[in-house]
């Protein structure tokens, strides 16, 4: 029993337990909230990205078809616009998108200078080294090599997947000697041991459809305006042949082509 003079003076009502209290819905959802604001803020972020990549998904368009374009100059971006734009008005809804859409890949790869770019690169010689100007052109040397490396394996990369049928390449037998990708008349690929013997390629001009795009102009780097279809005269035009493996679309790709070269001479 507790001593007397712990019990003096206390009221009765102290000794009662505290009554449990009663939250409104409103102190509930703000409690609740204080103790679990992180959490909800970080299902919110995973939420959000993967509905932007679920989105991004559903609602991209996808090419009916790929045309790549390979040239040491870099592709101005005008004139692949117009290029894709005039192309797409060419090409059917292949893939079912609702949509008809031509895309222009370029790759940026000089094919005659690139054996040279490498080599200058991996062994860092240039005519001497006394000057800064002789440094700074061992340097060009070197970062031009790795760039041609790089483009070099993007190209071969997107050659694996197969995705573009038709190619327009401004160094043609030198592309083909590299790559050996291009077909003969038929469709088919030709011999590895001599590459150009049957492949059929067209030049840009002599084709009328082509000829005939409306591309517009396009601005240089120094200001001018010059004329796309100037600037793709230089280039020419081949499909690429397949053996057993074969991409989609293929025959949409065989049917762009020969619209495009309707009318041509094969060179």
């Amino acid at each position: 029993m507790a001593s007397a003079r712990y019990t003096l003076n206390i009221d009765p009502e102290d000794l009662k337990p505290d009554e449990p209290i009663e939250y409104t819905k409103k102190q509930k959802a703000t409690n609740w909230w204080h103790y679990n604001w992180k959490i909800v803020a970080v299902i919110a972020v995973v939420v959000a990205v993967v509905g932007y990549y679920a989105w991004k998904a559903l609602t991209a368009v996808h090419p009916d078809q790929q045309i790549a374009l390979v040239s040491a100059e870099a592709l101005p971006e005008e004139v692949s616009d117009a290029l894709g734009r005039a192309l797409s008005g060419l090409v059917e809804d292949a893939n079912g998108d609702g949509q008809a859409l031509a895309q222009v890949r370029s790759y940026q790869l000089d094919l005659e200078g690139l054996d040279a770019s490498i080599n200058a690169g991996s062994t860092g010689t240039s005519t001497s080294t006394s000057t800064v100007q002789d440094v700074g052109g061992a340097m060009n040397e070197l970062t031009n090599g790795y760039m041609q490396m790089a483009q070099s394996t993007v190209l071969n990369a997107d050659l694996t997947t197969g995705e573009a049928v038709i190619f327009l390449v401004d160094e043609p037998e030198t592309f083909q000697r590299t790559y050996g990708v291009l077909s003969a008349a038929d469709g088919t690929t030709v011999s590895e041991e001599d590459p150009l013997n049957g492949v059929e390629w067209f030049a840009w001009s002599d084709c009328p459809v082509l000829a005939s795009l409306d591309l517009g102009e396009y601005t240089t780097a120094t200001g001018e305006t010059m004329d796309c279809q100037e600037y793709m005269s230089r280039f020419v035009v081949a499909r690429r042949g397949y053996g057993d493996k074969t991409p989609p679309y293929l025959d949409a790709g065989v049917a762009l082509f020969e619209t495009i070269t309707e009318g041509a001479t094969a060179q």
